[in-house]
Protein backbone atom coordinates (compact mmCIF):
# COMPACT_ATOMS: atom_id res chain seq x y z
CA UNK A 1 0.00 0.00 0.00
CA UNK A 2 1.33 3.49 -1.10
CA UNK A 3 0.55 6.76 0.99
CA UNK A 4 1.79 9.85 -0.05
CA UNK A 5 1.62 13.19 2.03
CA UNK A 6 2.49 16.63 1.50
CA UNK A 7 6.62 17.54 1.96
CA UNK A 8 7.09 19.04 4.85
CA UNK A 9 9.10 22.38 3.47
CA UNK A 10 5.27 22.99 2.24
CA UNK A 11 5.12 25.79 4.89
CA UNK A 12 2.22 27.87 3.57
CA UNK A 13 -0.14 24.36 3.53
CA UNK A 14 -0.42 24.40 -0.26
CA UNK A 15 -1.69 21.31 -2.14
CA UNK A 16 -0.70 18.79 -5.08
CA UNK A 17 -3.26 17.86 -7.80
CA UNK A 18 -4.07 14.52 -5.96
CA UNK A 19 -5.74 12.91 -9.61
CA UNK A 20 -2.13 12.28 -10.23
CA UNK A 21 -1.33 9.81 -7.82
CA UNK A 22 -4.91 8.46 -8.35
CA UNK A 23 -4.23 7.75 -11.77
CA UNK A 24 -0.67 5.62 -10.86
CA UNK A 25 -3.06 3.51 -8.37
CA UNK A 26 -1.75 5.19 -5.08
CA UNK A 27 -4.10 3.98 -2.14
CA UNK A 28 -3.61 6.92 0.75
CA UNK A 29 -3.08 10.67 -1.12
CA UNK A 30 -3.17 12.96 1.78
CA UNK A 31 -3.66 16.59 1.53
CA UNK A 32 -3.29 20.20 3.66
CA UNK A 33 -7.62 19.93 4.61
CA UNK A 34 -7.01 23.75 6.12
CA UNK A 35 -6.71 25.21 2.51
CA UNK A 36 -9.74 25.05 0.23
CA UNK A 37 -7.88 25.06 -3.08
CA UNK A 38 -8.75 23.04 -6.60
CA UNK A 39 -6.43 20.18 -5.17
CA UNK A 40 -8.85 19.68 -2.18
CA UNK A 41 -12.25 20.64 -4.51
CA UNK A 42 -11.10 17.09 -6.58
CA UNK A 43 -10.24 15.47 -3.50
CA UNK A 44 -13.83 16.09 -1.69
CA UNK A 45 -15.89 15.93 -4.67
CA UNK A 46 -14.75 12.87 -5.58
CA UNK A 47 -15.16 10.91 -2.33
CA UNK A 48 -18.51 12.53 -1.91
CA UNK A 49 -19.64 9.62 -3.60
CA UNK A 50 -19.98 5.46 -1.59
CA UNK A 51 -22.02 7.22 1.04
CA UNK A 52 -19.15 9.75 1.85
CA UNK A 53 -17.48 7.16 3.71
CA UNK A 54 -14.11 7.91 2.53
CA UNK A 55 -12.94 4.70 0.35
CA UNK A 56 -13.57 4.19 -3.16
CA UNK A 57 -13.52 0.71 -5.27
CA UNK A 58 -10.36 1.08 -7.73
CA UNK A 59 -10.70 0.48 -11.16
CA UNK A 60 -11.16 -3.51 -12.16
CA UNK A 61 -7.99 -2.98 -14.45
CA UNK A 62 -5.85 -1.67 -11.56
CA UNK A 63 -7.10 -4.75 -9.37
CA UNK A 64 -6.32 -7.25 -11.63
CA UNK A 65 -2.67 -8.56 -11.12
CA UNK A 66 -2.93 -9.55 -14.89
CA UNK A 67 -3.33 -6.32 -16.04
CA UNK A 68 -0.71 -3.46 -16.88
CA UNK A 69 -1.41 0.18 -16.74
CA UNK A 70 -0.02 3.32 -18.19
CA UNK A 71 -1.23 6.12 -16.71
CA UNK A 72 0.52 8.05 -19.51
CA UNK A 73 -0.53 6.73 -22.17
CA UNK A 74 -3.11 8.03 -24.62
CA UNK A 75 -4.92 5.40 -26.02
CA UNK A 76 -7.66 3.13 -25.05
CA UNK A 77 -6.53 0.90 -21.79
CA UNK A 78 -7.90 -2.65 -23.28
CA UNK A 79 -11.04 -3.90 -21.89
CA UNK A 80 -12.24 -0.47 -21.26
CA UNK A 81 -14.51 1.19 -23.81
CA UNK A 82 -13.39 5.54 -24.17
CA UNK A 83 -16.48 7.88 -23.80
CA UNK A 84 -17.23 11.04 -25.00
CA UNK A 85 -18.93 13.87 -23.10
CA UNK A 86 -21.10 16.77 -24.31
CA UNK A 87 -21.92 19.69 -21.70
CA UNK A 88 -23.88 22.44 -22.44
CA UNK A 89 -24.55 25.16 -20.00
CA UNK A 90 -28.35 26.66 -20.66
CA UNK A 91 -28.58 29.05 -17.93
CA UNK A 92 -27.93 29.58 -14.32
CA UNK A 93 -30.44 30.28 -10.80
CA UNK A 94 -29.66 32.41 -8.18
CA UNK A 95 -26.17 32.62 -8.74
CA UNK A 96 -25.85 35.86 -6.87
CA UNK A 97 -28.03 38.73 -5.62
CA UNK A 98 -26.37 40.94 -7.22
CA UNK A 99 -26.50 42.55 -10.19
CA UNK A 100 -22.83 41.24 -12.17
CA UNK A 101 -21.61 39.86 -14.67
CA UNK A 102 -21.24 36.07 -14.61
CA UNK A 103 -19.40 33.37 -16.71
CA UNK A 104 -18.76 29.46 -16.43
CA UNK A 105 -16.33 27.28 -16.94
CA UNK A 106 -16.33 23.66 -17.42
CA UNK A 107 -13.12 21.63 -16.69
CA UNK A 108 -12.26 17.83 -17.09
CA UNK A 109 -9.68 16.37 -14.77
CA UNK A 110 -8.52 12.69 -15.43
CA UNK A 111 -5.18 10.82 -16.73
CA UNK A 112 -2.75 13.31 -18.74
CA UNK A 113 -4.36 13.10 -21.92
CA UNK A 114 -8.04 13.64 -20.69
CA UNK A 115 -7.50 17.09 -18.43
CA UNK A 116 -8.64 19.56 -20.07
CA UNK A 117 -8.66 22.84 -18.38
CA UNK A 118 -9.47 26.38 -18.62
CA UNK A 119 -10.54 26.18 -22.66
CA UNK A 120 -14.07 25.72 -22.33
CA UNK A 121 -15.84 29.02 -21.23
CA UNK A 122 -19.55 30.52 -21.83
CA UNK A 123 -19.85 34.03 -22.64
CA UNK A 124 -20.11 36.63 -19.94
CA UNK A 125 -23.74 37.22 -19.12
CA UNK A 126 -23.46 41.10 -17.76
CA UNK A 127 -25.69 42.51 -14.88
CA UNK A 128 -27.58 39.63 -14.43
CA UNK A 129 -26.76 37.14 -11.32
CA UNK A 130 -30.19 35.98 -10.30
CA UNK A 131 -31.02 34.02 -13.65
CA UNK A 132 -28.41 34.76 -16.68
CA UNK A 133 -29.49 32.73 -20.04
CA UNK A 134 -26.09 31.52 -21.54
CA UNK A 135 -27.35 29.11 -24.12
CA UNK A 136 -24.09 28.32 -25.22
CA UNK A 137 -23.08 25.83 -28.00
CA UNK A 138 -22.14 21.91 -26.43
CA UNK A 139 -18.77 21.93 -24.86
CA UNK A 140 -17.35 18.49 -25.86
CA UNK A 141 -14.92 16.56 -25.05
CA UNK A 142 -14.58 14.56 -27.42
CA UNK A 143 -12.44 11.33 -26.87
CA UNK A 144 -12.39 10.20 -22.94
CA UNK A 145 -9.87 7.34 -22.38
CA UNK A 146 -10.65 6.31 -18.85
CA UNK A 147 -13.99 7.45 -17.98
CA UNK A 148 -13.48 5.54 -14.18
CA UNK A 149 -10.99 8.03 -13.66
CA UNK A 150 -12.08 11.34 -15.04
CA UNK A 151 -13.90 13.71 -13.18
CA UNK A 152 -16.15 17.27 -14.14
CA UNK A 153 -15.73 20.48 -12.58
CA UNK A 154 -18.36 23.25 -13.05
CA UNK A 155 -17.23 26.42 -12.02
CA UNK A 156 -19.09 29.91 -11.99
CA UNK A 157 -16.84 33.39 -12.03
CA UNK A 158 -17.78 36.57 -11.81
CA UNK A 159 -16.65 38.69 -14.57
CA UNK A 160 -13.81 40.30 -12.51
CA UNK A 161 -12.83 36.40 -11.73
CA UNK A 162 -14.05 35.24 -8.36
CA UNK A 163 -15.38 32.14 -7.73
CA UNK A 164 -19.44 32.26 -7.00
CA UNK A 165 -19.97 28.40 -6.91
CA UNK A 166 -18.52 25.07 -8.09
CA UNK A 167 -19.21 21.29 -8.15
CA UNK A 168 -16.81 18.45 -8.70
CA UNK A 169 -18.98 14.83 -10.49
CA UNK A 170 -17.65 11.88 -11.12
CA UNK A 171 -17.61 11.15 -15.02
CA UNK A 172 -19.09 7.50 -13.72
CA UNK A 173 -21.56 8.55 -11.88
CA UNK A 174 -23.10 11.48 -14.38
CA UNK A 175 -26.07 10.47 -15.59
CA UNK A 176 -27.17 11.95 -18.93
CA UNK A 177 -30.42 14.74 -19.81
CA UNK A 178 -30.73 17.96 -18.35
CA UNK A 179 -29.96 18.39 -14.89
CA UNK A 180 -29.64 21.18 -12.31
CA UNK A 181 -26.27 21.02 -10.80
CA UNK A 182 -26.10 22.47 -7.22
CA UNK A 183 -23.42 24.55 -6.40
CA UNK A 184 -20.91 24.81 -3.71
CA UNK A 185 -18.85 26.98 -2.00
CA UNK A 186 -14.73 26.85 -2.55
CA UNK A 187 -14.48 24.25 0.64
CA UNK A 188 -17.36 22.35 -1.10
CA UNK A 189 -19.92 23.38 0.99
CA UNK A 190 -23.25 23.40 -0.20
CA UNK A 191 -24.81 26.63 -1.50
CA UNK A 192 -28.58 26.18 -1.10
CA UNK A 193 -30.05 28.33 -3.96
CA UNK A 194 -27.02 28.53 -6.47
CA UNK A 195 -27.86 26.20 -9.45
CA UNK A 196 -26.76 25.60 -13.12
CA UNK A 197 -29.29 23.90 -15.67
CA UNK A 198 -27.12 22.22 -17.95
CA UNK A 199 -27.82 19.45 -20.84
CA UNK A 200 -25.17 16.40 -19.92
CA UNK A 201 -24.66 13.91 -23.41
CA UNK A 202 -22.99 10.32 -22.15
CA UNK A 203 -21.93 8.23 -25.44
CA UNK A 204 -19.14 5.61 -26.52
CA UNK A 205 -16.32 7.26 -27.95
CA UNK A 206 -16.81 6.40 -31.90
CA UNK A 207 -13.05 6.92 -33.93
CA UNK A 208 -13.29 8.98 -37.42
CA UNK A 209 -14.41 6.94 -40.51
CA UNK A 210 -16.41 4.44 -38.08
CA UNK A 211 -19.20 6.49 -37.81
CA UNK A 212 -21.70 4.97 -40.12
CA UNK A 213 -20.91 1.51 -39.17
CA UNK A 214 -21.62 2.14 -35.62
CA UNK A 215 -25.10 3.68 -36.39
CA UNK A 216 -25.62 -0.03 -39.10
CA UNK A 217 -24.83 -1.97 -35.55
CA UNK A 218 -27.03 0.00 -33.25
CA UNK A 219 -29.89 0.04 -35.61
CA UNK A 220 -29.34 -2.67 -37.59
CA UNK A 221 -33.38 -2.94 -38.81
CA UNK A 222 -32.82 0.41 -40.28
CA UNK A 223 -29.86 0.04 -41.81
CA UNK A 224 -31.51 -3.16 -43.70
CA UNK A 225 -34.40 -1.05 -44.37
CA UNK A 226 -32.39 1.88 -45.87
CA UNK A 227 -30.50 -0.96 -47.89
CA UNK A 228 -33.84 -2.42 -49.39
CA UNK A 229 -35.21 0.81 -50.11
CA UNK A 230 -32.01 1.95 -52.42
CA UNK A 231 -32.25 -1.65 -53.81
CA UNK A 232 -35.77 -1.16 -55.18
CA UNK A 233 -34.96 2.34 -56.25
CA UNK A 234 -31.83 1.06 -58.16
CA UNK A 235 -34.20 -1.61 -59.69
CA UNK A 236 -36.58 0.69 -60.52
CA UNK A 237 -34.42 2.70 -62.91
CA UNK A 238 -32.72 -0.38 -64.27
CA UNK A 239 -29.17 -0.13 -62.68
CA UNK A 240 -27.54 -3.43 -61.72
CA UNK A 241 -25.37 -2.61 -58.75
CA UNK A 242 -22.31 -5.12 -59.86
CA UNK A 243 -22.44 -2.27 -63.18
CA UNK A 244 -21.37 0.27 -60.69
CA UNK A 245 -17.47 0.45 -59.86
CA UNK A 246 -15.86 2.61 -57.60
CA UNK A 247 -14.87 6.34 -58.69
CA UNK A 248 -11.49 7.46 -57.82
CA UNK A 249 -11.36 10.88 -56.13
CA UNK A 250 -8.83 12.84 -57.35
CA UNK A 251 -8.17 15.95 -55.39
CA UNK A 252 -5.83 19.18 -57.53
CA UNK A 253 -6.82 21.37 -60.31
CA UNK A 254 -6.22 20.23 -63.62
CA UNK A 255 -2.80 21.15 -64.09
CA UNK A 256 -1.89 19.12 -61.60
CA UNK A 257 -3.54 16.30 -63.02
CA UNK A 258 -1.75 17.04 -66.16
CA UNK A 259 1.53 17.14 -64.11
CA UNK A 260 0.69 14.48 -62.31
CA UNK A 261 0.07 12.41 -66.03
CA UNK A 262 3.14 13.70 -67.14
CA UNK A 263 4.88 12.26 -64.15
CA UNK A 264 3.31 9.08 -64.36
CA UNK A 265 3.99 8.43 -67.80
CA UNK A 266 8.24 9.18 -68.07
CA UNK A 267 8.07 6.47 -64.74
CA UNK A 268 6.20 3.86 -66.33
CA UNK A 269 8.47 4.59 -69.75
CA UNK A 270 11.53 4.62 -67.35
CA UNK A 271 10.36 1.56 -65.30
CA UNK A 272 11.84 -1.65 -66.62
CA UNK A 273 9.61 -4.20 -68.16
CA UNK A 274 11.34 -6.23 -65.42
CA UNK A 275 9.35 -5.12 -62.40
CA UNK A 276 6.38 -5.56 -63.05
CA UNK A 277 5.04 -8.76 -61.72
CA UNK A 278 1.33 -8.69 -63.01
CA UNK A 279 2.61 -8.69 -66.65
CA UNK A 280 4.99 -11.84 -66.19
CA UNK A 281 2.85 -13.74 -63.79
CA UNK A 282 0.19 -13.31 -67.10
CA UNK A 283 2.88 -14.21 -69.46
CA UNK A 284 3.98 -17.33 -67.67
CA UNK A 285 0.55 -18.65 -66.14
CA UNK A 286 0.55 -21.09 -68.91
CA UNK A 287 4.02 -22.71 -68.68
CA UNK A 288 5.93 -21.62 -65.83
CA UNK A 289 6.27 -23.49 -62.96
CA UNK A 290 6.46 -22.53 -59.24
CA UNK A 291 10.16 -21.19 -59.98
CA UNK A 292 8.67 -18.77 -62.31
CA UNK A 293 5.83 -17.79 -60.01
CA UNK A 294 8.62 -17.12 -57.72
CA UNK A 295 11.15 -14.97 -59.67
CA UNK A 296 7.88 -13.40 -61.33
CA UNK A 297 6.80 -11.99 -57.88
CA UNK A 298 10.21 -10.84 -57.09
CA UNK A 299 10.00 -9.06 -60.37
CA UNK A 300 13.57 -10.22 -61.55
CA UNK A 301 14.74 -12.33 -65.03
CA UNK A 302 16.14 -16.04 -64.49
CA UNK A 303 19.93 -16.15 -65.09
CA UNK A 304 20.66 -18.52 -67.49
CA UNK A 305 23.34 -20.65 -68.24
CA UNK A 306 23.49 -19.40 -72.03
CA UNK A 307 23.04 -16.19 -71.11
CA UNK A 308 26.34 -16.59 -69.04
CA UNK A 309 28.13 -18.36 -71.94
CA UNK A 310 28.06 -14.95 -74.22
CA UNK A 311 30.42 -12.84 -71.25
CA UNK A 312 33.67 -11.88 -73.11
CA UNK A 313 35.33 -13.75 -70.37
CA UNK A 314 33.37 -17.18 -71.10
CA UNK A 315 34.23 -16.78 -74.90
CA UNK A 316 38.29 -15.47 -73.62
CA UNK A 317 38.06 -18.93 -72.00
CA UNK A 318 36.43 -21.32 -74.64
CA UNK A 319 39.47 -19.60 -77.07
CA UNK A 320 41.95 -20.65 -74.50
CA UNK A 321 41.03 -23.87 -74.20
CA UNK A 322 40.76 -23.73 -77.85
CA UNK A 323 44.63 -22.90 -78.91
CA UNK A 324 45.55 -25.38 -75.58
CA UNK A 325 43.57 -27.96 -77.50
CA UNK A 326 45.40 -27.10 -80.44
CA UNK A 327 49.00 -27.63 -79.23
CA UNK A 328 47.72 -30.70 -77.72
CA UNK A 329 47.20 -32.17 -81.37
CA UNK A 330 49.90 -30.15 -82.41
CA UNK A 331 52.49 -31.90 -79.93
CA UNK A 332 51.01 -35.77 -80.36
CA UNK A 333 50.86 -35.77 -83.95
CA UNK A 334 54.61 -34.37 -84.06
CA UNK A 335 55.01 -37.23 -81.69
CA UNK A 336 52.93 -39.47 -84.11
CA UNK A 337 55.37 -38.41 -86.96
CA UNK A 338 58.63 -39.06 -84.72
CA UNK A 339 57.38 -42.54 -83.89
CA UNK A 340 56.37 -43.18 -87.84
CA UNK A 341 59.68 -42.33 -88.43
CA UNK A 342 61.80 -44.54 -85.91
CA UNK A 343 59.24 -47.36 -86.90
CA UNK A 344 59.99 -46.89 -90.43
CA UNK A 345 63.65 -46.59 -90.04
CA UNK A 346 63.58 -49.60 -88.34
CA UNK A 347 61.76 -51.52 -90.78
CA UNK A 348 63.97 -50.32 -93.90
CA UNK A 349 67.04 -51.29 -91.73
CA UNK A 350 66.30 -54.79 -90.99
CA UNK A 351 64.80 -55.13 -94.25
CA UNK A 352 68.49 -53.85 -96.24
CA UNK A 353 70.30 -56.38 -93.73
CA UNK A 354 67.71 -59.26 -94.73
CA UNK A 355 68.19 -57.98 -98.45
CA UNK A 356 71.58 -58.04 -98.28
CA UNK A 357 72.25 -61.23 -96.33
CA UNK A 358 69.86 -63.42 -98.62
CA UNK A 359 71.60 -62.24 -101.65
CA UNK A 360 75.08 -63.63 -100.57
CA UNK A 361 73.09 -67.00 -99.83
CA UNK A 362 71.62 -67.00 -102.99
CA UNK A 363 74.76 -66.15 -105.02
CA UNK A 364 76.43 -68.54 -103.16
CA UNK A 365 73.62 -70.93 -103.94
CA UNK A 366 74.08 -70.03 -108.06
CA UNK A 367 78.15 -71.15 -107.34
CA UNK A 368 76.70 -73.96 -106.39
CA UNK A 369 75.05 -75.00 -108.91
CA UNK A 370 77.23 -73.87 -111.94
CA UNK A 371 79.97 -76.12 -109.95
CA UNK A 372 77.71 -78.78 -110.36
CA UNK A 373 78.15 -79.82 -106.68
CA UNK A 374 77.06 -83.11 -105.12
CA UNK A 375 72.92 -83.01 -104.15
CA UNK A 376 74.24 -82.44 -100.69
CA UNK A 377 75.85 -79.13 -100.90
CA UNK A 378 73.28 -78.32 -103.10
CA UNK A 379 70.57 -78.81 -100.42
CA UNK A 380 72.74 -77.19 -97.79
CA UNK A 381 73.08 -73.86 -99.74
CA UNK A 382 69.12 -73.89 -99.98
CA UNK A 383 68.36 -74.48 -96.68
CA UNK A 384 70.71 -71.56 -95.45
CA UNK A 385 68.93 -69.67 -97.93
CA UNK A 386 65.51 -71.25 -96.66
CA UNK A 387 66.88 -70.58 -92.83
CA UNK A 388 67.51 -66.92 -93.55
CA UNK A 389 64.00 -66.07 -95.04
CA UNK A 390 62.60 -67.55 -92.06
CA UNK A 391 64.97 -65.85 -89.91
CA UNK A 392 63.74 -63.16 -91.34
CA UNK A 393 60.38 -63.89 -91.19
CA UNK A 394 60.58 -64.06 -87.03
CA UNK A 395 62.55 -61.02 -86.77
CA UNK A 396 59.65 -59.06 -88.90
CA UNK A 397 56.80 -60.09 -86.79
CA UNK A 398 58.88 -59.41 -83.67
CA UNK A 399 59.55 -55.87 -84.55
CA UNK A 400 56.13 -55.78 -85.89
CA UNK A 401 54.80 -56.49 -82.66
CA UNK A 402 57.07 -54.35 -80.52
CA UNK A 403 56.12 -51.58 -82.88
CA UNK A 404 52.25 -52.08 -82.79
CA UNK A 405 52.41 -52.22 -78.54
CA UNK A 406 54.55 -49.01 -78.82
CA UNK A 407 52.29 -47.50 -81.10
CA UNK A 408 49.27 -48.15 -79.06
CA UNK A 409 50.42 -47.19 -76.28
CA UNK A 410 50.93 -44.12 -77.26
CA UNK A 411 47.84 -43.42 -78.76
CA UNK A 412 46.13 -44.66 -75.42
CA UNK A 413 48.95 -42.18 -73.66
CA UNK A 414 47.35 -39.25 -75.90
CA UNK A 415 43.62 -40.38 -75.72
CA UNK A 416 44.05 -39.67 -71.69
CA UNK A 417 45.90 -36.62 -71.58
CA UNK A 418 43.53 -35.14 -74.43
CA UNK A 419 40.67 -36.44 -71.75
CA UNK A 420 42.72 -34.81 -68.45
CA UNK A 421 43.06 -31.90 -70.93
CA UNK A 422 38.79 -31.75 -71.58
CA UNK A 423 37.85 -32.10 -67.88
CA UNK A 424 40.18 -29.27 -66.55
CA UNK A 425 38.41 -27.27 -69.68
CA UNK A 426 35.35 -28.30 -68.35
CA UNK A 427 36.25 -27.70 -64.64
CA UNK A 428 37.73 -23.98 -65.73
CA UNK A 429 34.80 -23.67 -67.70
CA UNK A 430 32.17 -24.36 -64.55
CA UNK A 431 34.36 -22.42 -62.26
CA UNK A 432 34.13 -19.03 -64.36
CA UNK A 433 30.45 -19.36 -64.80
CA UNK A 434 29.87 -19.93 -61.02
CA UNK A 435 31.88 -17.03 -60.87
CA UNK A 436 29.71 -15.11 -63.43
CA UNK A 437 26.73 -16.33 -61.81
CA UNK A 438 28.09 -14.68 -58.77
CA UNK A 439 28.68 -11.55 -60.06
CA UNK A 440 25.05 -11.22 -61.38
CA UNK A 441 23.79 -12.81 -58.41
CA UNK A 442 25.33 -9.66 -56.45
CA UNK A 443 24.13 -7.41 -59.23
CA UNK A 444 20.79 -8.75 -58.51
CA UNK A 445 20.62 -8.44 -54.81
CA UNK A 446 21.65 -4.72 -55.23
CA UNK A 447 19.04 -3.87 -57.46
CA UNK A 448 16.96 -5.76 -54.64
CA UNK A 449 17.87 -3.72 -52.20
CA UNK A 450 17.46 -0.50 -54.36
CA UNK A 451 13.94 -1.20 -55.43
CA UNK A 452 13.28 -2.28 -51.60
CA UNK A 453 14.75 1.27 -50.97
CA UNK A 454 12.77 3.31 -53.29
CA UNK A 455 9.63 1.55 -52.19
CA UNK A 456 10.75 2.32 -48.35
CA UNK A 457 11.04 5.66 -49.87
CA UNK A 458 7.64 5.94 -51.49
CA UNK A 459 5.84 4.72 -48.34
CA UNK A 460 7.61 7.02 -45.84
CA UNK A 461 6.77 10.05 -48.23
CA UNK A 462 3.44 8.56 -48.57
CA UNK A 463 2.85 7.90 -44.91
CA UNK A 464 4.16 11.69 -44.69
CA UNK A 465 2.03 13.06 -47.13
CA UNK A 466 -0.75 11.45 -45.19
CA UNK A 467 0.38 13.13 -41.88
CA UNK A 468 0.65 16.17 -43.53
CA UNK A 469 -3.10 15.46 -45.07
CA UNK A 470 -4.47 14.99 -41.70
CA UNK A 471 -2.90 18.03 -40.23
CA UNK A 472 -4.33 20.35 -42.99
CA UNK A 473 -7.55 18.34 -42.60
CA UNK A 474 -8.20 19.47 -38.71
CA UNK A 475 -6.89 23.00 -39.30
CA UNK A 476 -9.45 23.31 -41.85
CA UNK A 477 -12.15 21.63 -39.45
CA UNK A 478 -14.25 24.45 -38.64
CA UNK A 479 -15.79 22.91 -35.75
CA UNK A 480 -13.23 23.53 -33.52
CA UNK A 481 -13.25 26.52 -32.08
CA UNK A 482 -10.04 26.37 -30.08
CA UNK A 483 -5.95 25.68 -30.35
CA UNK A 484 -5.83 23.05 -27.30
CA UNK A 485 -8.59 20.81 -29.01
CA UNK A 486 -7.15 21.39 -32.32
CA UNK A 487 -3.78 20.43 -31.01
CA UNK A 488 -5.29 17.54 -29.05
CA UNK A 489 -6.93 15.99 -32.19
CA UNK A 490 -3.66 16.43 -34.46
CA UNK A 491 -1.54 14.73 -31.14
CA UNK A 492 -4.41 11.86 -31.47
CA UNK A 493 -4.69 12.01 -35.36
CA UNK A 494 -0.62 11.58 -35.57
CA UNK A 495 -1.11 8.66 -32.80
CA UNK A 496 -3.20 6.42 -34.59
CA UNK A 497 -1.07 7.34 -38.04
CA UNK A 498 1.81 6.41 -35.94
CA UNK A 499 0.22 2.83 -34.90
CA UNK A 500 -0.47 2.34 -38.89
CA UNK A 501 2.70 3.69 -40.38
CA UNK A 502 4.39 1.17 -37.61
CA UNK A 503 2.17 -2.04 -38.98
CA UNK A 504 2.63 -0.53 -42.61
CA UNK A 505 5.93 -0.63 -42.28
CA UNK A 506 6.82 -3.85 -40.54
CA UNK A 507 4.44 -5.40 -42.72
CA UNK A 508 7.25 -4.57 -45.74
CA UNK A 509 10.05 -5.22 -43.65
CA UNK A 510 8.98 -9.19 -43.21
CA UNK A 511 7.81 -8.78 -47.41
CA UNK A 512 11.14 -7.61 -48.01
CA UNK A 513 12.42 -10.63 -45.95
CA UNK A 514 10.41 -13.45 -47.53
CA UNK A 515 11.16 -12.16 -51.02
CA UNK A 516 15.29 -11.64 -49.88
CA UNK A 517 14.95 -15.13 -49.06
CA UNK A 518 13.13 -16.59 -51.44
CA UNK A 519 15.25 -14.93 -54.32
CA UNK A 520 18.58 -16.42 -52.13
CA UNK A 521 17.09 -19.84 -52.59
CA UNK A 522 16.83 -19.42 -56.28
CA UNK A 523 19.94 -17.83 -56.69
CA UNK A 524 21.16 -21.09 -54.80
CA UNK A 525 19.37 -23.50 -57.38
CA UNK A 526 20.45 -21.99 -59.93
CA UNK A 527 24.26 -22.21 -58.73
CA UNK A 528 23.53 -25.81 -58.33
CA UNK A 529 22.26 -25.95 -62.23
CA UNK A 530 25.55 -24.61 -63.15
CA UNK A 531 27.05 -27.58 -60.73
CA UNK A 532 24.88 -30.20 -62.36
CA UNK A 533 25.53 -29.29 -65.78
CA UNK A 534 29.51 -29.34 -65.18
CA UNK A 535 28.96 -32.96 -63.75
CA UNK A 536 26.96 -34.09 -66.39
CA UNK A 537 29.75 -32.71 -68.85
CA UNK A 538 32.32 -34.37 -66.88
CA UNK A 539 30.21 -37.53 -66.82
CA UNK A 540 29.82 -36.61 -70.52
CA UNK A 541 33.74 -36.65 -71.16
CA UNK A 542 34.47 -40.17 -69.39
CA UNK A 543 31.40 -41.82 -71.19
CA UNK A 544 33.56 -40.84 -74.66
CA UNK A 545 36.75 -42.12 -73.24
CA UNK A 546 35.31 -45.44 -72.03
CA UNK A 547 33.79 -45.13 -75.91
CA UNK A 548 37.33 -45.05 -77.44
CA UNK A 549 39.02 -47.30 -75.57
CA UNK A 550 36.43 -49.66 -76.20
CA UNK A 551 36.49 -49.02 -80.18
CA UNK A 552 40.18 -48.54 -80.36
CA UNK A 553 42.10 -51.92 -81.71
CA UNK A 554 45.98 -52.60 -82.09
CA UNK A 555 47.72 -51.07 -84.60
CA UNK A 556 50.81 -49.63 -86.58
CA UNK A 557 52.44 -48.01 -89.53
CA UNK A 558 54.13 -49.55 -91.69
Amino acid sequence: MSRIYPKGGRVDSSNYMPQIFWNAGCQMVALNFQTPDLAMQLNQGKFEYNGNCGFLLKPDFMRRPDRTFDPFSESPVDGVIAATCSVQVISGQFLSDKKIGTYVEVDMYGLPTDTIRKEFRTRTVPNNGLNPVYNEEPFVFRKVVLPDLAVLRIAVFEETGKLIGQRILPLDGLQAGYRHVSLRTDGNFPLSLPTVFCRFVLKTYVPDGLGDFVDALSDPLQFVSAAEKRAQQMKGMGIDENDISDVPVTSGSKKTDKKGDKKDKKKEDAAPKKSVPGEQNSANAGTGGKNNDKKDELGFEPIRTETLKTDKKFIKLLKQQGKDMENLKKKQNKERSAMQKLHCSAVDKMVAVHDKEKTSHEKNLDKVRKKNASSEQQMEAEGRVQQVVEGHMTKVRGIVADQTKEWSDMVAKQMHEEHELRKEHVAQQTSLLKVLMQVAHSAQKQEFDLLKDKQTKELKAKQTKQSMETVKMVMADKTIKNKAERDRRIRELNEQNTKKFIEERKRQAVLKQKHFETLEKLQLEELEKVDETGQQDLLLAEMDLVEANLAHKPETVI
